[in-house]
Order: C-alpha cells, then structure tokens, then sequence
C-alpha cells in the first residue's frame, strides 16, 4: 500500500459507506474517466485503473474488512487487482462483461446499459444505425445600434454540407453495395488493450465506413463518393430587439444533415452592432 492513495478517498466516499453507496461512487466516478470521453489520455487511464482497484477491494467484504484494519492486504489475498472485482460480477446485476469470469470488456454495453444510458461520446462510439445530429453551421452579420434597440431581419449567407442529391447520400449510384474491410461489414471498430484486470475492449464507430459497414461501388461523381456536396445559401434570419453585440441567434434546423435519419444541426448567427 506504500505510495497508494487510500482507497476510500479514491472513490470519494466515507469509511462507513454502504453496499449501495459504494456502487454508486463506482458508477459515477466510470462515466467521469471513461476512456471514450478522455480519448489516448494516459492521466484517465491511469485514473480508471486506481478507481477499478479500489472498488475491487471495498467490494469485497473480508478484503475491505482486512484493508479496513490493516491499510493494506494480507498476503494471501495477494494483489487488489486479482480476485473479485468490478468486472467479474461484482456489480451483481451487472453481466454484461461477458460472462462469469471474463475478463473481456465492452465498454459501450458497460456504460450505456449498466449505467443506464451513458453514451460513449459525441465524437462516435455509437452504434451502427443509431441517429445522429447534424453539424451546426456559423455565420455572422453586422447591425446597427437602432436595428438592435427595435430588432430587425436580416439576409444571412452561410455554407454548409448538404446530402448529395444525385446518390441520395449514399456515395453511389450503384445498387450493389461493397462491404467494409476494415471493420468486416459490423460498422464498430473493436480495439483491445492489456491492462491489470486482463483484456479490456473499447467498441466505436468504424472510421472508414461511418458506421455503415459498407461501401458503395462505383463512386457518385458530383460528390466523389462522400455523400455530401458544399453549398451555399441565404436566408432572411430574425434579430430580436435589444440583442448586444457578440450574441449569437439560432435557427433550428438550418445546420448540416444528420446521419442515419438523424435531425439536422442549427444555424448559429452571431451579431455584431456597429
């Protein structure tokens, strides 16, 4: 235990904390240093590791008890990071780690099942199929102090990624469509680290396909496959009165499209008085 934090305060929790009170500390400190939201971060990593430690060992009633009177453990338990733990049933009702005993973990089931809908981050990891929104778009203009007093309308200009309408977003004008290789058609990426508890697996969505495990053959020519083309439009947008310098309107859905059947982002205008 030399050079170790103590245990309860790894968790934030007190000495006389119950069952219930442990799991929920567990819980909340996972979603703070999920390794979807801090991505290549070897600080959270590290974090997550200390934190499934301690949790392994306050979990357990005679290893809490042994630690509880000795600061430590004695050498028949050997290390914290063997035996029971959070990641062999320790939760109870938690198995969705793939079974009794394995060490094998899908972090996705881990934090959007058992701890009832956290999402593995807005920068993907979600599963195939699943909506997404769209992008937002910015744009600004320029008013002047009365128009700011009283309100006023607007023509805006702004670009932004619009769905292909030649290939209806799909890259392609071809039926067929061309299964990923990298992902194998699934649409996930599955990554696999080493780590003190055995194998930990981290599922996201597939970068070369986006999630769709396929690829169309014969790319669409107006948007070179991507599905998407740029355009540019203008709109007459409404400035409320009384709004200051700096601030921002939205107009909803006004944004990029979204993907699988996902709503379209805002239009963001910033204003600026002159």
């Amino acid at each position: 235990m030399k050079n170790k934090r103590d245990y309860y305060d790894v968790l934030g929790v007190k000495r006389d904390v119950s069952e219930d009170g442990l799991k929920a500390a567990y819980r909340k400190m996972g979603k703070k240093y999920h390794p979807d939201t801090h991505p290549d971060d070897a600080d959270a990593d590290a974090k997550m590791q200390e934190i499934n430690e301690a949790y392994a060992v306050l979990s357990d009633v005679q290893k809490r008890a042994d630690y509880d009177r000795n600061g430590s453990l004695p050498p028949e338990h050997g290390s914290a990071r063997k035996g029971s733990g959070p990641f062999s049933g320790g939760f109870g009702g938690f198995d969705g780690f793939g079974g009794s005993g394995s060490t094998e973990i899908n972090f996705e089931n881990f934090f959007s099942g058992a701890f009832g809908g956290f999402s593995s981050g807005a920068a993907g990891g979600k599963a195939k199929g699943e909506p997404k929104r769209g992008r937002d778009v910015s744009a600004s203009v320029d008013i002047g102090y009365g128009e700011a007093i009283s309100g006023t309308k607007k023509e805006v200009s702004f670009s932004f990624a619009e769905t292909c309408g030649s290939c209806n977003g799909t890259g392609s004008l071809a039926e067929e469509a061309e299964t990923c290789k990298r992902c194998n058609g699934t649409g996930q990426e599955r990554v696999t680290t080493q780590s003190a508890f055995g194998k930990m697996t981290k599922i996201s969505e597939c970068p070369a396909c986006g999630g769709k495990g396929k690829f169309k053959a014969a790319p669409c020519q107006r948007c070179a496959g991507s599905g998407f083309v740029n355009l540019n439009k203008k709109i007459l947008v409404t400035i409320p009165k009384g709004i200051r310098s700096g601030q921002a309107v939205s107009v909803k859905g006004m944004g990029e499209p979204g993907k699988q059947g996902g709503p379209r982002g805002n239009l963001l205008v910033k204003v600026f008085v002159h």
